[in-house]
């Protein structure tokens, strides 16, 4: 006796319910990629030669200008841009490959952009959430995140606070270097909003074809994981559990900020991802440069110096040293 399999059937709420899901989903792996990739951001990259101490025990040269008030150190600045654009367009085995998933990932939702704008349009938000994410989306545009670097900046070096300082400066940088590429990819991308048609214009104009909410909310999660969340050896359990729930909401923010984007029709969800791409890695690229001129080495998180140490009970044990 033949027996016949058949397969379920699914309505078309089940199947609209399907399709939008692809947002949410497309924009949570973007920020997974990103986020697993943060700690070990630029290992390829060749340490500097830059001196972190001097011999005769004195404060390294970075330390002493980063304590003066309202000082910025030029030469890191140009440091940053040289190494942020040589990378860029000579980019380590790992932005290849992490480019051309981006890249892939952006071209399979571009051909089903139409498709997913109108589940996106169909999508029933309820008022407190609507509200929510409005105020979220806030992030990626006006003036917070620039208020955002200023503030550390100038809190820093009001309460000569070195690390506050250097992050606002970090900041400022590379929301600079995102704009200045997302700017160039709206250029090549001369595309339409949704609610416009969305008509695609390369290189006619400045379009919408890269959402600058999403990169500008984007480019501020590598420096702030970098700077304060990572999670080192002597961190108590509940400092480990803290930093990554901040990690999570450092890069999980501006997929909000991505989401509403797409959700109010003024840009297609590959016009995030593309944004989003953009930010992360201006971020960490920012993170890395920073790095390699101030401590010597792609990652700032390295000790300077381990050794045996002893307890005050003369028990031995192994000792490291970082350098702030």
């Amino acid at each position: 006796m033949a027996r016949i399999h058949a397969e379920p059937i699914l309505n078309d709420d089940e199947m609209s319910h399907m399709r939008r899901m692809r947002a949410p989903v497309a924009l949570v792996v973007v920020c997974g990629l990103f986020l697993g990739l943060t700690p070990t951001w630029g290992a390829d990259d060749e340490p500097s030669d830059q001196v972190t101490t001097s011999a005769d025990g004195a404060p390294p040269s970075y330390l002493e200008w980063y304590s003066r008030p309202f000082r910025i150190d030029t030469r890191e600045f140009t440091f940053t841009q040289k190494y942020y654009w040589h990378r860029l367009f000579h980019p380590t085995p790992r932005d290849k490959t992490l480019g051309v998933g981006v890249l892939a990932g952006a071209f399979s939702l571009w051909t089903h952009k139409d498709e997913i704008q109108n589940d996106m349009a169909e999508r029933d938000t309820p008022m407190e959430h609507a509200h929510t994410l409005k105020t979220i989306q806030k992030l990626g545009g006006g003036i917070v995140v620039p208020a955002t670097a200023l503030l550390m900046y100038v809190g820093g070096s009001t309460f000569r606070s070195y690390r506050v300082k250097e992050t606002g400066f970090m900041l400022a940088e590379s929301l600079l270097l995102t704009d200045l590429v997302t700017l160039g990819g709206r250029w090549v991308l001369a595309e339409d909003r949704p609610k416009y048609g969305g008509s695609l214009r390369p290189f006619h104009g400045v379009g919408g074809g890269i959402s600058g909410h999403a990169a500008t909310a984007a480019s501020i999660s590598g420096v702030l994981s970098r700077m304060y969340l990572q999670i080192s050896p002597d961190d108590t359990p509940a400092r480990r559990a803290w930093k990554r729930i901040g990690k999570g909401f450092a890069y999980g923010a501006p997929v909000v900020v991505a989401f509403e984007r797409v959700n109010l029709q003024q840009h297609f969800l590959y016009n995030t991802v593309l944004g989003l791409s953009i930010g992360f890695w201006s971020g960490n690229a920012v993170a890395d440069a920073h790095g390699l001129y101030v401590e010597g080495t792609p990652s700032r998180w390295r000790p300077s110096a381990i050794g045996p140490v002893t307890d005050d009970r003369g028990a031995p044990g192994i000792g490291a040293r970082w350098i702030f």
